[in-house]
């Protein structure tokens, strides 16, 4: 009898029997779960795409360049030297300008000795004389001195002169040559006297170009008798020289001379200055 009523009881059992839920376990609401978990990843998007955004401002931060102190630097940093042309690089030997004075026209010694004393008469160097004035008096290498008073005078004063380059050997990086008062009167008529050359010495260690153009030639000069070999060495020097080109202006050149077309492609035209 009991054989037959146990399984029944059993099952009745089973069926009555309380549910986890009521034991106290974990009762699962599948909306409210499926709603908590949209919530959430509402919540993670949002704070990903508040990262990304700060992740943003800071990239820009990092790419924005402060100008301020880039243009404060660039005004005091000094600008570097032209490193162009050998034309462009010989600022740093420029001469000062001078007046534009004629030509001396003194034919003897003594108005040439007049002409330099009225171009001295102010006492301030550099003294603007002609080369010409330089000259015109007899040069004995016998004598102990063979400077006259007028000429020893000059000596260790600066001075500006006009002239041209004579055509030596080299024609770029030129820097001693001889200047002579005139073009014409040196290479196509007779040549210069000793005491009508200036060797010049540039204080610019690059030099310059060879030129037809003339030149006006700043420095100190130097009266100076030497012999090698048994020839006389330059009397006239001018050390420390700065120099610019200036038009041409040859005083023994012809009326009718055209500098521009006269020695073809020679002769730069304008005027420029180093």
């Amino acid at each position: 009898m009991i054989k037959k009523w146990l399984p029944v009881a059993l099952a009745a059992l089973m069926l009555s029997a309380p549910s986890c839920s009521d034991k106290g376990g974990p009762v699962v609401d599948s909306e409210a779960t499926a709603n908590g978990t949209q919530e959430n990843g509402n919540q993670m998007q949002g704070s990903n795409a508040q990262q990304a955004s700060e992740a943003d401002r800071n990239r820009e931060g990092e790419d924005t360049v402060d100008t301020t102190d880039t243009v404060a630097s660039a005004e005091q940093t000094p600008e570097e030297p032209f490193g162009g042309s050998l034309r462009d690089r010989m600022e740093v030997s420029k001469a000062p300008p001078v007046d534009d004075l004629p030509w001396s026209t003194a034919v003897t010694l003594e108005e040439r000795i007049a002409s330099l004393e009225e171009s001295m008469a102010s006492g301030r160097e550099p003294y603007v004389v002609d080369l010409h004035d330089m000259g015109g008096w007899e040069f004995d290498e016998g004598k102990d001195q063979p400077f006259p008073d007028h000429v020893l005078a000059l000596d260790g004063k600066k001075f500006t002169i006009r002239g041209f380059m004579m055509p030596d050997i080299d024609f770029e990086n030129i820097r001693k040559f001889h200047l002579v008062r005139s073009l014409f009167s040196c290479c196509f008529g007779a040549p210069p006297q000793l005491n009508e050359i200036l060797r010049v010495t540039l204080a610019d260690e690059d030099g310059m170009e060879y030129t037809y153009n003339t030149l006006e030639v700043t420095g100190t000069l130097r009266v100076v008798f030497e012999m090698e070999d048994g020839l006389v060495e330059d009397l006239f020097r001018m050390e420390n020289t700065t120099y610019r080109i200036i038009d041409f202006d040859d005083p023994e050149a012809p009326s009718d001379f055209d500098a521009t077309t006269g020695f073809g492609d020679f002769i730069p035209t304008g005027s420029a200055e180093y």
